[in-house]
């Protein structure tokens, strides 16, 4: 099948299709992701989520015959996504080992290519590898990258410049002499070490002889897929376990396809993913300090928050309490079922909690001045006597037998008071 009917077959849940895919595609897909995480496990789980998502939203794909780019588009995001603010790709110059069967000017050649592509941003190293080792050019290749063809152009142009600065001196040296006598005369008198005076002139020579500029850019290629480090081997188990994954319909097995689906979203007008932007060290650099100052000032708050209520703890803390605090208290207020003589008319609001259920109103502990104040517009009182009639007034006796005050207000007492060492309250 082509990759139109291979698109139409997995839109419709052809399970077949899926594997059709994978055969094809599954080994460049991993050669990539390894590239860019350096890690078998990680790569593995980037490969199998993308087929997991192609399974599920290949069917808006507007274009079919772009099932090539889509795929490594959703690998890339899936890359990104556990690369966590690290670099794309390994360092490919502290791989300095020989290959078995290189000569001595071969070895020195993949040493020079790898130190010239290590030397390169990550996102034109990135560049390189999809358009030299993956074959992803033009409009794909801005897919896959999720930006314009224009900036993907201009992207190819300068990494290949970059390239062709550090090493087109090597390669016109090795292999045009034979081809053009002016660079056959300019290396004559060398003894085979390229100086900095010598690159220098020879790349002044290509840029003005087109035969050895044409060289130049022709073994660019070549070389740098030379150099490069060789693509990871595709596991072999990872087959039955992706198919085994999509076909199960158990509910754990759901919910994480469902998951990963999810995550790859949102997708563009034309099928393809929106394109994750690798986080920058800079970025991260700007967020640790934005959290470390969230920490201090959220310390610092706490700790003012502190001295104020140390400092201000007979204010109302609540908007009941703060309300309360502004109305007058009426003598209908009931009155405190404790009776301690000489006792405030205002508690403060760090009162003891309010008597639980069954237990004694007169025994429990004195309510509090929110609980008195609003007893009349929040929730009756947990007295049992009733709120219209004048609650009697405290005797100002401290004994344990209280002594009965008069009731009535139509004559005082004959008698005067009994000495007391508690002032009575006004």
């Amino acid at each position: 099948m082509d990759d139109r009917e291979i698109v139409a077959a997995i839109a419709s849940g052809d399970l077949a299709a899926l594997a059709d895919a994978y055969d094809q595609y599954a080994e460049s897909l991993y050669g990539y992701c390894h590239w860019m995480l350096d890690d078998p496990a990680d790569a593995a789980e980037a490969v199998q989520d993308t087929f997991v998502v192609a399974a599920g939203k290949l069917g808006g794909l507007r274009d079919p015959r772009k099932l090539h780019p889509w795929l490594y588009a959703v690998a890339r995001n899936e890359c990104h996504r556990r690369l966590r603010g690290t670099q794309a790709g390994p360092d490919e110059a502290a791989d300095t080992a020989d290959v078995p069967g290189d000569d001595t000017d071969r070895a020195e050649l993949r040493r020079r290519v790898r130190s010239a592509l290590s030397g390169l941003p990550p996102g034109e190293r990135e560049v390189l590898e999809l358009e030299l080792r993956h074959d992803l050019h033009g409009a794909d290749l801005a897919a896959v990258l999720g930006v314009s063809r224009n900036q993907a152009h201009a992207l190819v142009v300068r990494t290949r410049g970059q390239l062709e600065k550090d090493l087109g001196a090597l390669l016109v040296a090795r292999t045009g002499r034979r081809g053009c006598r002016a660079l056959d005369t300019l290396l004559a008198d060398t003894d085979g070490r390229l100086t900095a005076v010598m690159r220098k002139r020879i790349s002044g020579h290509a840029d003005q002889c087109e035969v050895c500029g044409k060289r130049r850019r022709s073994a660019l290629r070549n070389a740098a897929l030379f150099g490069m480090a060789p693509l990871a081997a595709l596991p072999g188990w990872l087959r039955e376990d992706m198919l085994r994954l999509c076909s199960d319909y158990s509910q754990l097995t759901l919910a994480y396809r469902q998951e990963v689906t999810l995550r790859a979203e949102p997708f563009g007008p034309n099928g393809f993913p929106r394109a994750v932007r690798p986080s920058r060290p800079r970025a991260l650099v700007l967020a640790r300090i934005a959290a470390a100052a969230g920490i201090v000032i959220a310390v610092a708050s706490a700790g003012l928050i502190t001295v104020l209520a140390l400092r201000g703890s007979h204010a109302p803390h609540s908007l009941d309490a703060a309300r309360a605090s502004r109305r007058p208290v009426t003598s209908s207020a009931p009155a405190d079922p404790a009776g301690s003589a000489g006792a405030p008319t205002r508690v403060p609001p760090t009162a003891s909690p309010p008597a639980t259920a069954g237990q004694d109103p007169a025994t429990g502990p004195a309510p509090s001045a929110t609980t008195a104040t609003t007893a009349t517009t929040a929730k009756p009182s947990p007295s049992p006597s009733k709120t219209s009639s004048p609650s009697p007034s405290p005797t100002p006796t401290p004994t344990p037998t209280p002594t009965p005050s008069s009731t009535t207000t139509t004559a005082p007492p004959t008698t005067p008071p009994p000495t007391s060492t508690t002032t009575p309250p006004f």
